[in-house]
């Protein structure tokens, strides 16, 4: 496994929930040559020196960190509890078995601990001990389950290695989903990934707190669904209008569905950039704005 010296967010998925091509679909971006527009369910993984840190675990969890390369995880973030964020879950097993478990305790006090830390909002905890309530229970023997130690990640800033991880709330519809900004000091200087997928509002309060905590990401990761409007997700325009008020050196959108091409998508951005004044001038001044594609590698050093 490597590892980054540098802050590192690495997209393993940028898909919609049905994933991108869809199944039984003849469209041309569904039968598109292009890797950039194959596109497996969202989901993120950190490195900084040796942390490393996975957000969301989707169906595809398990492929998506057979190619990362992933053998050691330190946390996991979660954004929310919608299947294609939260359904891979089970295969942190294999990461969670090097940590004692404190669910089994009263089994087996040998075995007590903490278990894989994994970062979520109340609203999502809820629906795991729902979903996932073997989780919870006390297990003898067998059965593979994973040691999984799940923490309100609040409001509050925390840290994982030499990474400072603040939870952004954002709404997703009538769901409440967490954002997340990473950042670490570089060779004398401030450095931040924002990555906020799945939101169909960003509060002014989470603007605010962007704008304290990072006055100019280096990236930011931003739901942009299709270009027409949907009831839980950004349009490309209403992503991009949330990206001219952050003002990120170079924004991605995420979460794409297959209504157009990545060449499309990029052909559409480049025409309506103009209509946002801070991104015109990010641009003019050698910024990006873009759609992101799978395995689209983002660090502090572009």
């Amino acid at each position: 496994m490597c590892y980054s010296v540098l802050m590192k967010l690495t997209l393993t998925g940028t898909g919609t929930s049905h994933g991108v091509p869809v199944i039984g679909c003849g469209c041309k971006v569904c039968t598109s040559a292009d890797p950039r527009d194959n596109r497996l369910r969202c989901g993120a993984y950190l490195t900084h020196g040796t942390t490393a840190v996975a957000v969301d675990v989707g169906p595809e969890f398990r492929l998506q960190a057979l190619r990362a390369g992933i053998t050691r995880l330190d946390a996991v973030l979660l954004t929310h509890s919608h299947a294609d964020h939260l359904h891979g879950l089970d295969d942190l097993r294999v990461f969670s078995h090097t940590k004692p478990c404190r669910y089994d305790a009263r089994a087996y006090p040998e075995t007590a601990g903490s278990g894989l830390p994994i970062y979520a909002n109340a609203q999502t905890l809820d629906d795991i001990r729902f979903r996932f309530a073997y989780l919870f229970a006390v297990h003898k023997e067998g059965g593979g389950v994973a040691k999984l130690d799940f923490r309100d990640c609040g409001t509050e800033p925390f840290t994982l290695g030499g990474v400072r991880v603040i939870p952004v709330p954002l709404r997703h519809g009538h769901t409440d989903t967490t954002g997340w900004l990473f950042s670490c000091r570089e060779r004398g200087r401030e450095h931040h990934i924002a990555y906020l997928t799945d939101c169909s509002e960003i509060p002014a309060a989470s603007f605010a707190l962007i704008a304290r905590n990072a006055r100019a990401p280096d990236h930011l990761v931003i739901d942009g669904l299709r270009e027409r409007p949907h009831s839980t997700h950004f349009s490309f325009a209403q992503a991009l209008a949330a990206a001219d008020e952050i003002g990120a050196r170079h924004t991605w959108l995420t979460h794409v569905n297959h209504d157009m091409l990545h060449t499309e998508i990029q052909a559409y951005i480049d025409g309506i950039v103009p209509r946002f004044p801070r991104l015109r001038a990010i641009v003019r001044s050698g910024g990006s704005v873009a759609p992101a594609y799978d395995w689209l590698e983002l660090d502090t050093a572009t």
